[in-house]
């Protein structure tokens, strides 16, 4: 669940960064977080201790940035609901202080979050978006974890 959090909290990272750097964030952070956003997305999870990867698929619901439903539908329907203000005695929410963040322009926005909080840095080595370069929709966001484990979803 809380990998799933990350993901509609990365780009309020902003922190230390050049400005247009920031413009690019804040241009990205204002198309892809609405009071309200639905999207549907495809997860794949890598492991080198499996032989083929885990792929599952569903629909992610935020509204107002701090309400998150995430159903997973194919290949085992599931529901994690996120409330901000009722969860956050258990996990406290990541800051623009709890990450280094670079952004790189080629044919794509890249956007590369390393954790500098000791328990985020247990979850994660970094977590790298993309978006497109023109509208600045995210396609795609990849949580990669230690000894070659990551989680990539894509968004349509």
């Amino acid at each position: 669940m809380i990998k799933r959090l990350l993901i509609s909290l990365v780009f309020f990272v902003a922190a230390g960064l050049c400005a247009s750097a920031q413009d690019v964030l804040a241009r990205i952070l204002e198309v892809n977080m609405p009071d309200s956003l639905q999207a549907s997305w495809v997860r794949t999870y890598h492991s080198p201790m499996l032989q083929e990867n885990l792929v599952s698929s569903g629909t992610v619901f935020l509204k107002q940035q701090d309400v998150l439903r995430w159903e997973t539908l194919e290949p085992v329907h599931s529901l994690t609901e996120f409330n901000g203000e009722q969860q956050r005695g258990r996990f406290r929410l990541p800051q623009e202080k709890d990450f280094d963040a670079q952004v790189l322009e080629s044919e794509q926005i890249t956007v590369i979050l390393t954790p500098k909080r000791r328990d985020l840095k247990q979850m994660f080595s970094q977590i790298v978006a993309k978006a497109d370069k023109k509208t600045y929709r995210v396609s795609s966001v990849l949580l990669k974890g230690f000894e070659g484990e990551w989680t990539r979803i894509d968004f349509k």
